[in-house]
């Protein structure tokens, strides 16, 4: 594996992603019913899964980036990690709890 093939990879995995969010946000554009609704919010963060979301992987991917430079005896990449854990940190913490209770609002409401 050379570090071209692998930066092709990641674009390439990227570039998925991105088309993924798009059709979520196309469908919400269209207009939601009350299941699809929650379906879509449970999609982007599940508390109960969270690797089984969209923010609970992108968290899972940011700190998999910084795992390694932990292990590096320099302040700047211990900054970097520090700072990527955060993001993933906030994803987790701040996002997806907020998303969590907006669907639990939605349920009581609407019903599952």
């Amino acid at each position: 594996m050379n570090g071209e093939s692998q930066k092709d990879r990641i674009r390439l995995a990227a570039t998925i992603a991105r088309h993924a969010l798009e059709q979520l946000l196309r469908e919400a554009k269209e207009g939601l019913g009350d299941e699809a609704r929650t379906e879509l919010l449970l999609a982007l963060y599940d508390d109960v899964d969270p690797t089984s979301s969209v923010l609970g992987r992108l968290g899972d991917v940011l700190n998999k980036v910084a795992e390694p430079l932990r292990e590096i005896d320099d302040e700047d990449l211990e900054d970097v990690a520090c700072q990527l854990d955060e993001a993933a940190g906030h994803i987790h913490d701040s996002a997806g709890i907020r998303l969590d209770r907006a669907r639990a609002t939605l349920v009581e409401r609407t019903g599952p």
